[in-house]
């Protein structure tokens, strides 16, 4: 799993730029909440409002961490102002990240906090290990968790939440692809998608070490020169 962590650090702004942290979180809770009252209001008469409302920010959070993901590996692949820029973002994308999920827990539990409808064990363990999973993704969001924890133990967590992620999702793809669901295109987007992503890391992880072999090389060749 190693091409769906964050193998290097994230790329530190330049002295005196801002970033962008504020209109991004801003756009993720507004987009999670559009999307969460829309589906709400659209199947209230089914009675299965937040079940659907759940599911829809969680499409929602899929398609904020491919972003999340791809930013960083397509600044270094295809190296420019704009996708530097972009790159730079990943934590604030990762913040967004965060927050949509917690929105789509929210509609998960809603109907057990304002009903009383029990929600089944499955459901209160993928709740409960996602928020815990939500709290490491957080800690290591942040720029002072890699200051003090060091770069070793700072990308294992970072190992450990974007692997979590990025198998629910699969595995949610795969199972309604190969099970007995209603059809829906939408999950097979999403395991492409995801695969892209992967694809995507994989060729940065190639690229970086392609360019470290061959600076080692260079340097040998110098120095035996």
């Amino acid at each position: 799993m190693v091409a769906i962590d964050s193998a290097r650090d994230i790329p530190a702004r330049a002295p005196g730029q801002t970033g962008f942290t504020g209109f991004i979180l801003l756009f993720a809770v507004l987009g999670a909440g559009l999307v969460a009252a829309a589906s709400l209001s659209m199947n209230t008469a089914a009675g299965n409002s937040w079940h659907v409302a759940a599911e829809m920010v969680s499409r929602f959070s899929l398609l904020v961490f491919a972003v999340t993901m791809l930013v960083e590996p397509l600044s270094r692949l295809i190296p420019s102002k704009v996708t530097r820029i972009i790159g730079r973002e990943r934590g604030s994308l990762m913040l967004s990240f965060a927050v949509v999920s917690a929105v789509g827990l929210a509609c998960v539990a809603a109907p057990t906090e304002l009903s009383g409808q029990p929600m089944t064990m499955e459901a209160v363990a993928y709740s409960a290990l996602t928020a815990l999973i939500l709290v490491v993704l957080l800690a290591s969001a942040h720029p002072a968790t890699m200051r003090f924890l060091g770069g070793p133990a700072w990308r294992t967590l970072q190992r450990v939440a974007t692997a979590y992620f990025w198998l629910v999702f699969f595995l949610t793809g795969i199972e309604h692809l190969i099970g007995p669901h209603l059809p829906d295109r939408w999950y097979g987007f999403s395991v492409l998608l995801l695969v892209g992503v992967l694809l995507v890391r994989f060729t940065d992880a190639l690229v970086a070490h392609w360019r470290l072999s061959h600076w080692r090389g260079t340097r040998l060749a110098t120095q035996a020169a």
